[in-house]
This record gives structure tokens, C-alpha cells and sequence, in this order.
């Protein structure tokens, strides 16, 4: 029966689409409810779930401290475990299946773990877990949970901003079991986790295809997780600062990239390659010449554009129906020394199905990368720089996804299945400096067609840098509305975290909620909508964080009450 469950979840390969509600015509202005008090956000999404299981809703926000509030917008509690800010959104799931929840956040070098009793969070029994490796105590920012084997229980992925040599212990990717241990899968290759390792031999990092792997910190939101190969488990994909991106498998194990792709270093001429040992350069000529036939001038930047990931999170989609998942990033494109980035692009690579011989190319239809125009620009580190975190689903009707991106640029963009841009949207309001959240997907007006949510952010010392944005699926605004009561603060002015819409009140219409920078949590309602499609509701997906539409989905107490009932309780409710 597992199973079967399992390969009927979201994620494994179906793609759930919009049904009609009660429509009463068009999209609604968002109505201003309340703000709710919190500090400085960055990009940790809030959340709405049941926690207990009462029937009613709270709201889980992540800044520095985790905050919980009730379906009425009271302060339940507020966790000051741990040190350091939360970067990268918060998991919400049962880790183990025994009916109390947690809410996993990754604060400074730790991964807590915070059981909720019914009133307060409390540190689970075995967390937090600790990624210090390497004579480092690098910061989490990147997180994501999944039930990597099947066996009803839930891993957690984090990466770091670890960068000391593989050689001396320095690892960025770690996975750990619900009881704060690092996972060791049964069977698989011991040890797994972190990686990457500095140890010799079948399965490890230091010699892996001849010259092994190093790695460099991971910055923005970088795991994703999803099945990319014929088995029954799930893969882990995570980007690097050092033009890499990485797949793995469950225990730790890199997946080889395609033959078509081998080392041309004369030290290990002809070897394969896994997806993290080359990187990938935008023309897809430039690949062919130098991985493929050793031929020509080796690439540089003075000629070639290469492609960096240092803050481009992986998603995973089966974009043309063929049952098989792709991985969609977003790196930008250097090019010249100093490296600058000329734009940001849409990469698409298969996965490691059949006999491994697409394994990493790019996908038919996409060997030319899609691109924006020339990203905006910003002297220093505030604001941070737009995380370009791909929204994939069905926004037009039709039984194929898109990918919905903000290309740092100051516009939105909607790419079809094949690559072709369908439009772009401006959110740049006239500013120097703006830039947009991961865009969340809902149907506010039940007609059946799913509008686009957005927030801005941009210069901390221009204070009318928030909006809100609604955008039809045909890239229309529908709604531009100024954040109300706007602050101060240091590091932006807006909100860096992408909406999230869920029905907290259980009123059975839909609230917005936006967490800013400077003036903590803006609450709105959207008047005449309803949980009947709701998409991809919060940052990277759903409360899994994995990249994918509400999936690879949670089980345990949330997961059997629906299953077992038929009812709709907490994060089910709202799959379409």
C-alpha cells in the first residue's frame, strides 16, 4: 500500500491542475487585514498548517526567532532557540510519524528540530544538529525534508556556507534522519552524509572519476529534491558557489553525468564525469568542443560565458508528460575577468533515466539557454541580490507546466514547456534598485485560472521599495499594491520572502501574507476566493521546501488523517 501511495504523490509525476469554484468575477483587490510583529526577514516564507490537528490553523513565521501565531493572529509563542538569523524557509511535518509536528529551521551553524505541544516549541529530542565540519561554523542556507526511501519517515537536507577544502573536513551538504542523526541509508554506501567527504574509494569524494570533488559554499536556498532516475527513491540536487551543480543520490553517492561529457585534463583523459565535476558553459558548442570531442581552445571567461549557481536553488518537473523529471535552474551568465554577470538563464537538464545517456544534457528545446536582460546592479550587499527560485506549474491551461521566474532584472517571466518565453512583467516601479520574491501561484477568484503573487524589495533607505503584485496567468497586472506602514532597515526596504496564501482563519477565504525586512508581517484577504486551487502556496513549493508543487508530499499524522478519512486537514487542504 506504501507503495502505491507513494507513486501516486505530486512530484513523483502527477501534476495537479485548477477545478472551478464559485466565481464572482474578477480578481479582487487584497483587503488589508493586520500586521502581525516580528524582526527582520529574509527569505523563510511563512506558513499555514495545523500543528495540533484541532481543526484550526496557525501561522508559523521564521526570522531570527521562529514565531507562532494563532488562526486569529495572536502570539501562541515565540522560540528563541539558537543563534544567528533563518535564512532559508522553515520545513513544517511530522519528521517520524508520531502525530506531534515539527517545524525545522536552520539558524546560524544548527538544524533545530522544534516539537509544538499544543502551546509552545521545544527543541526535539536528539536536535539540534550541528554542520560544523572542516575547523568551520558555516551558516544554513539552504533546507528541505523529503521521505527520501519510502519508509514513511522524514529526512531533512541542509547546505552551508562551508568553505574550507573537502581535503580538511569541509563539507556543505548534510542530511539528517528525525532523531538529528546523519542519515545513513540501508544498504547504501557508509559513510553517507555530509558530503562532500574527504575519503578514498568506491563512494567517496576524494578520488571519485580520478581527480574527486570539491566543493564551495551553497548561498541561496540550494537544495531540491526529487526522483530523476527509475527508481523509487529520491534524489538530492544542490548548487554550488563554484559553478557546480551537484546530484545525489539518497546515500550520498554523486550520479554520473551523461558519456557525452569526459574529462579532457590530461591527468585523467576520457574519465567519466558526475554532474559536480565540470562546469557548464551557456553555449552548448563550447560543452560539445570541450567535453565532447577535446578539441579546440580550452573555454575561458575572456570568450565564453560560463554559468555560476551560487544562488540558484534546483527545481524538479516533468515538463513535457513523459513520466520522467527534469532539473530547472536558474545560474547567471559570467563572462570577462573580473567575472560579471551579463544576464540570468533558464537551464534545463534531464535526469539519470534508462541507461544514464541523457544523464545531465540538456533537454531537447532548450539547448539554447532562455535569458533576461542585464540583472540590476547593487554596490555592496544591501540589498541582497534576488534569489531566482523557479515556480513550476500549470498556469495556462494546458497539461504541461511553465517555469514562472523572476531573472533579477526587474522583470517576471513565464517560459512554456519547450523554452519559449510566453511574456515578462515589469515589477521594477521606476526604482534603481528593485528586486522580486520567488512568485507564488493561487486561483483568487475560483474562475478556474491561477493568478501569479508577488513581493518587491530594494534599497534600505528607500522606504516605499514594497509592493504586493497580482498578475493574471497571461502576465497581466491585476493588483499592484503598496506595502501599508513601511519601516527602516539596514539590510532592505520590502519583503525578500515569497508570498504565502492558505486560509488561516478557516473562513474558507483566502489570506496573503507578506514578512518584510523592515516592518514585520503584513496579514490580507482576498474577498471572493477559496482553497479550490491552490498551486504553489509558499516559498519552493509547500512546507517540504523540495522545488516541486506541493510535493514530494509529507506523510505521517497530516498525510494519514486525509488518506484514512477522506478529510482535509492542515497542508492537504490545499492540493487541488
Amino acid at each position: 500500500m506504501l507503495a502505491f501511495i507513494l507513486s501516486s504523490m505530486p512530484g513523483r509525476g502527477e501534476a495537479p491542475t485548477c477545478g472551478l469554484g464559485t466565481s464572482t468575477g474578477p480578481v479582487q483587490a487584497p483587503v488589508f487585514v493586520r500586521n502581525l510583529s516580528g524582526q527582520t526577514s529574509w527569505y523563510a516564507s511563512p506558513v499555514v498548517y495545523d500543528l495540533d490537528g484541532d481543526g484550526s490553523n496557525e501561522l508559523i513565521a521564521a526570522y531570527y526567532d521562529t514565531y507562532v501565531f494563532s488562526s486569529a493572529g495572536t502570539l501562541l509563542h515565540r522560540a528563541e532557540f539558537g543563534d544567528g538569523r533563518v535564512y532559508s524557509p522553515h520545513v513544517v511535518v511530522d519528521l517520524d510519524f508520531d502525530g506531534v509536528t515539527e517545524v525545522v529551521v536552520g539558524r546560524g551553524h544548527e538544524v533545530l528540530a522544534l516539537e509544538w505541544d499544543g502551546t509552545h516549541l521545544q527543541v526535539k529530542a536528539g536536535w539540534p544538529a550541528d554542520t560544523t565540519t572542516g575547523g568551520e561554523q558555516p551558516e544554513v542556507r539552504g533546507l528541505a525534508a523529503a521521505d527520501l526511501d519510502g519508509d514513511g519517515m522524514v529526512e531533512v537536507v541542509a547546505t552551508t556556507t562551508q568553505t574550507s577544502p573537502t581535503s580538511q573536513g569541509g563539507a556543505q551538504v548534510f542530511v539528517f534522519s528525525q532523531d538529528g542523526t546523519s542519515y545513513e541509508p540501508a544498504g547504501g554506501h557508509d559513510p553517507a552524509w555530509p558530503r562532500y567527504n574527504n575519503l578514498a574509494g568506491p563512494g567517496n569524494d576524494a578520488d571519485r572519476n580520478g581527480p574527486g570533488h570539491s566543493g564551495f559554499g551553497c548561498y541561496g536556498l540550494n537544495p531540491g529534491i526529487g526522483n530523476i532516475d527509475d527508481d523509487r527513491q529520491l534524489e538530492i540536487l544542490v548548487t554550488y558557489d563554484n559553478h557546480h551543480i551537484q546530484a545525489f543520490d539518497l546515500d550520498g553517492v554523486a550520479i554520473d553525468a551523461s558519456g557525452y561529457y569526459t574529462n579532457r585534463d590530461s591527468n585523467y583523459a576520457g574519465n567519466r564525469l558526475t554532474w559536480g565535476q565540470f562546469i557548464r558553459w551557456a553555449d552548448p558548442q563550447v560543452e560539445h568542443d570541450h567535453y565532447h570531442l577535446h578539441t579546440g581552445q580550452w573555454p575561458h571567461p575572456d570568450w565564453a560565458e560560463w554559468l555560476q549557481w551560487t544562488a540558484s536553488p534546483p527545481s524538479v518537473a516533468d515538463l513535457d508528460g513523459d513520466g520522467k523529471n527534469e532539473i530547472i535552474g536558474i545560474p547567471n551568465v559570467e563572462m570577462q575577468v573580473p567575472y560579471e554577470t551579463q544576464a540570468y538563464a533558464v537551464m534545463v537538464m534531464e535526469g539519470s533515466h534508462g541507461d544514464g545517456s541523457r544523464s545531465a544534457r540538456r533537454k531537447a528545446g532548450w539547448e539554447q539557454l532562455p535569458r533576461g536582460d542585464t540583472p540590476i546592479q547593487v554596490e555592496g550587499w544591501y540589498p541582497p541580490r534576488g534569489i531566482p527560485a523557479p515556480t513550476i506549474v500549470s498556469i495556462s491551461g494546458d497539461s504541461r507546466p511553465e517555469v514562472v521566474v523572476s531573472l533579477n532584472d526587474g522583470y517576471l517571466y513565464a517560459f512554456d514547456a519547450s523554452g519559449q518565453r510566453l511574456w515578462r512583467t515589469s515589477y521594477r516601479h521606476g526604482k534603481a534598485i528593485l528586486f522580486s520574491s520567488e512568485p507564488t501561484v493561487a486561483d483568487l477568484n475560483q474562475d478556474g485560472s491561477p493568478e501569479i503573487l508577488l513581493a518587491t524589495y530594494g534599497d534600505p533607505d528607500v522606504h516605499d521599495s514594497g509592493y504586493l503584485m497580482i498578475l493574471g496567468s497571461d502576465g497581466t497586472v491585476l493588483h499592484d499594491i503598496p506595502l501599508p506602514s513601511p519601516g527602516h532597515n539596514g539590510n532592505g526596504n520590502g519583503a525578500p520572502a515569497a508570498p504565502t496564501v492558505g486560509d488561516l482563519d478557516g473562513d474558507g477565504q483566502l489570506e496573503v501574507f507578506v514578512q518584510t525586512f523592515d516592518h514585520g508581517l503584513d496579514q490580507f484577504t482576498v474577498p471572493g476566493s477559496s482553497m479550490n486551487c491552490l498551486l504553489w502556496g509558499t516559498a519552493r513549493g509547500g512546507p517540504m521546501r523540495t522545488g516541486q508543487q506541493n510535493g514530494p508530499w509529507m506523510l505521517g499524522r497530516v498525510f494519514a488523517d486525509s488518506f484514512e478519512s477522506g478529510g482535509t486537514s492542515a497542508w492537504t487542504s490545499v492540493v487541488p
